[in-house]
């Protein structure tokens, strides 16, 4: 199996559970890729994009405690950053308006995630 190589993408992760958090941010490192956030609330998430406008994609889990994601996604794909769900939702549970965005389900492999991230299989 070849090695993932990211070469500083700039990755933003919005996951509420610390250790899924902790998870998907050591693939993305392992990978060479740099984490944004991880942001736990929608606040956070806000605050990190107002903070970072080059962003080279984005793992969303989908609800954030009693808060939904759904915010985020319009300015991250305004600003052309690919976003994908990692979520234990189920895709009939997601508003029909973002089914164009692929959903992986909690524990992800950030290798798949990427390659939806970067090369949209």
């Amino acid at each position: 199996m070849s090695t993932l190589n990211l070469a500083g993408r700039r990755i933003f992760v919005v996951e509420d559970e610390a250790l899924l958090a902790w998870d998907i941010c050591a693939q993305i490192e392992a990978c060479g890729g740099v984490v944004i956030g991880p942001a736990m609330s929608l606040a956070a998430a806000h605050d990190a994009l107002q903070e970072n406008s080059d962003l080279d994609g984005s793992v969303l889990d989908i609800r954030l405690g009693k808060e939904m994601a759904y915010p985020l996604i319009e300015p991250l794909e305004h600003a052309g950053v690919p976003v994908v769900f990692a979520s234990s939702e189920s895709r009939e549970g997601i508003p029909s308006r973002y089914a164009h965005i692929p959903l992986f389900r909690k524990p992800i492999d950030f290798r798949q995630v990427a390659k939806q991230l970067f090369t949209g299989r």
